[in-house]
Order: C-alpha cells, then sequence, then structure tokens
C-alpha cells in the first residue's frame, strides 16, 4: 500500500473518531444546524428585494440573540420559510411585509419580542436636540380595556403644568374624539405640533368629572427636576426620580440622599419607581446605594454573569431603611432593581404587581426600512434564583388601586410605606 493511501485512511480514520467523539456535544452540532440564508431571486423588483434583505436580517438576529433558544425550532423555522414566500411572491406591499415580520415574531410566543417603528427624530421648536412642540407631558399610552392617555409626569412650565394637568390625570378625547386603544400610535403626533397652534384635550382627575382643556402648543425639552422632600409629620425621605432623565438618575438621587441628610439624619427612605420604564434605568449603578457583593446573576443563552455591586454609602444609604414603590407601570430593569432588593432582605415592595418585561434587551435595525425588533437577550435572577421575567414583582405589601385611581394629594402607596417603614 502507498504511503498516500496509508496517509489517507489515517486521516479518515481521524475523522471518524473526531465525529463519533462530538456526537451529543450541542456546541459541535449547532456548526451543522445553522441554516443558510436563502438567496435573494434575481426576478423580484428592488422593493422586494429589500424587504427580503430586511426579512433576512430579522430572522438572523433572531437565531442569533434570542434568549430563548429552544423556540428557535424547526415550527419556527418552518413559518419564516412561509412568510419568506409570500414575500418573494408579493408586489412590496408594506403593510403585507410588516404582516409576515409580526408572524414570525407572534411565533416565538413572547411579548417581550417587539417589532417597532423607525426612529423618528424630533422636531426641536426650541433649537436643542430633544425638543419638540406639543403639550408637555410623559403618557402612557391606552392598554387594552384602557382608553386613555395616562399623565405619567407633567414637564415644568410646559402648556400641561400651567393649565393644572397633573400626575394620575388621563387624557380621554383630543379634539373631541375619544382615545381608544386601537389609534394609539396615532395620538401622541396629535398632541403634538406647531408652536402657537392649539389642541383641545378631554382630561379627567381621579374622583372628578371630566373637563376640556384648551392648550397652546409650545416648544417642550423634556427634562424636570428629581422630586425629593421629607413626608408631612415623619422623619422619612421621598424620591421620585425623573422618568425622563435616566441616566443622571443615579447622580440624582445622591443628591438627593444628601440633601434629606443636611440638616439631620433621615429615619428611612422611600424610593418612587412606579412610572420608571425603560432599558437605560441604570440597574447597577442604582444598587451601589444600597447594596454591596453578589446580588444575583444576569442568565443569557449560554451562561450565568454575576452582578457585583461595589457599593458606597451616601448619607448612611446602606443602611437606611428601605421602601420601594412599583406599579405595573415600572419596567424594565427597574423591575429587577425591586427583585434584587426584595430577594436580599434590603427593602419592602409596595404597591401594584410589575409588568414582567424585565429582560436585558438588544435592539435590531433592519438595513433597508430601519424597523427595529426588540430582542430579549438576558434574564436577571436574583439570590434566591427568583426570574421576574413574565411575572412580574409581587410587592411585599400590595395595593388594589393603581397609579390611575388616585391623586398625588391622597396616595395610598405612599401611606403604607410610611406605616411599613414605621412600624415597631
Amino acid at each position: 500500500m502507498s504511503k498516500v493511501s496509508r496517509l489517507s485512511i489515517g486521516l479518515g480514520a481521524v475523522m471518524l473518531l473526531t465525529l463519533t467523539a462530538c456526537v451529543g456535544n450541542p456546541v459541535f452540532s449547532r456548526l451543522f444546524d445553522r441554516r443558510v440564508t436563502p438567496a435573494v431571486p434575481v426576478d423580484v423588483s428592488p422593493k422586494v428585494a429589500a424587504q427580503l434583505r430586511d426579512f433576512d436580517f430579522a430572522v438572523q438576529s433572531l437565531r442569533d440573540t434570542y434568549l430563548n433558544a429552544e423556540a428557535i425550532n424547526d415550527a419556527w423555522q418552518t413559518t419564516v420559510e412561509t412568510e419568506r414566500l409570500k414575500i418573494a411572491q408579493g408586489n412590496g406591499d408594506e403593510a403585507r411585509f410588516i404582516e409576515s415580520l409580526q408572524t414570525i415574531i407572534e411565533a416565538l410566543n413572547d411579548e417581550d419580542v417587539i417589532l417597532l417603528p423607525p426612529v423618528q427624530s424630533q422636531s426641536s421648536g426650541s433649537g436643542s436636540s430633544g425638543g419638540y412642540s406639543g403639550i408637555g407631558v410623559l403618557i402612557d399610552l391606552p392598554r387594552e380595556g384602557k382608553n386613555r392617555l395616562l399623565v405619567l409626569a407633567v414637564y415644568p412650565d410646559s402648556p400641561a403644568d400651567r393649565a393644572g394637568i397633573k400626575p394620575h390625570d388621563a387624557i380621554i378625547a383630543i379634539e373631541g374624539e375619544p382615545v381608544t386603544f386601537a389609534k394609539r400610535n396615532e395620538l401622541i403626533p396629535r398632541l403634538r405640533g406647531e408652536a402657537g397652534s392649539k389642541v383641545k384635550v378631554t382630561v379627567r382627575t381621579p374622583g372628578q368629572p371630566p373637563r376640556d382643556v384648551v392648550l397652546t402648543r409650545r416648544p417642550i425639552e423634556p427634562r424636570s427636576p428629581i422630586s425629593y422632600r421629607r413626608l408631612p409629620d415623619t422623619n422619612i425621605g421621598y424620591i421620585a426620580p425623573n422618568p425622563s432623565q435616566l441616566a443622571s438618575m443615579r447622580a440624582d438621587t445622591a443628591n438627593a440622599l444628601r440633601d434629606l441628610s443636611a440638616d439631620r439624619n433621615v429615619d428611612g427612605v422611600v424610593l418612587d419607581l412606579r412610572v420608571i420604564r425603560g432599558s437605560e434605568f441604570p440597574l447597577e449603578d442604582m444598587l451601589t446605594l444600597f447594596v454591596n457583593g453578589q446580588v444575583g446573576t444576569v442568565q443569557t443563552r449560554g451562561k450565568k454573569e454575576k452582578i457585583e455591586i461595589a457599593g458606597k454609602s451616601i448619607a448612611g444609604s446602606q443602611e437606611l431603611p428601605l421602601a420601594v414603590l412599583v406599579s405595573d407601570l415600572t419596567s424594565g430593569p427597574a423591575e429587577a432593581f425591586a427583585g434584587i432588593l426584595q430577594d436580599l432582605g434590603r427593602a419592602q415592595i409596595i404597591g401594584t404587581k410589575t409588568s414582567g418585561q424585565i429582560a436585558q434587551f438588544t435592539t435590531a435595525t433592519l438595513p433597508s426600512s430601519r424597523l427595529r425588533i426588540q430582542i430579549p437577550v438576558g434574564d436577571y435572577v436574583g439570590i434566591k434564583n427568583n426570574s421576574w421575567r413574565g411575572k412580574g414583582v409581587t410587592p411585599n405589601i400590595t395595593s388594589e388601586l393603581d397609579w390611575e385611581d388616585f391623586t398625588a394629594e391622597d396616595d395610598p402607596h405612599i401611606k403604607q410605606a410610611i406605616d411599613a417603614l414605621t412600624a415597631p
């Protein structure tokens, strides 16, 4: 037998042994399980070709990063192939293309995977970045069964502020047309408009009859200071971070703690996260104010990463008794913050159950349409092995009243927090 033949036989044996040893290895198996993205047909219109490229980009992004790898299975792939064929055989209709994207997203059966519109630059009106012309409110859009725009915050000296609109109010009609869940995507543009133009809104304050308010739009800068104070007849500090300034929340909260303790120490702190939403909440930075050491983990597709906190006491913040207010509006890392502190026994959580939209996310932007897909990539887990994704954080002390059921002057959650922090 020639040397070449013996070498070929030897190499074949080595390859066979290697393949045999790798059977059942999930990492090795995935190398063979990766599906090749189909080519874009050459006989379709440029618009259809662009939609197919976007669709393929969306599919590959979900395959590569989506937290629940088990959902990226053969049944899902069959749905993908069906929808891709519909796009290829279509005429480039945008609504039909979006429907196909929605179909493959819904097939994952995960409410955290969301198709989002393109990022739209806001009309400044004030000559500075982030501004626009409108009435000056931060709102919660209508939800199924809740046909209202719920006011979460009012920007200082805005048209809404001047007209006496306050947090907890609900806008139930715009120019006489009722606010509905079905038309939720049309509502914000109707509140915004040219500076100097007018808009009539119907406002409902909890416990009062609706009233019509005519507002003159003006340039808005969506910023307001953090709210903090000593609660009346107590030695308890209350801190409500600004929901539109999440990036500065840690510094703002630290400064509030210093100010509250400037004259005399406080006996406890109520931290209000009931309207704090979004992935920008500075979870680890905020945790440094109240805890130290390993406080939990983040579970991604392939591993767990420890959440290690280097705590720093600000005006005694590491030891202060703490109550955290939450609601069904609280979402994202703010929920993890509440859940982690609850697991550690560091804080009492008070209010209503949180939304459960708590994952770490990435956003895939489709190259042609600029549509975006929010994709969960990590799950926060507490030291008691609790995961709150899809379930929400259940408060230690629950309330039957939601944010829109009461006014700031008669806030039952704050009363519950005072009772919890002053109990013997």
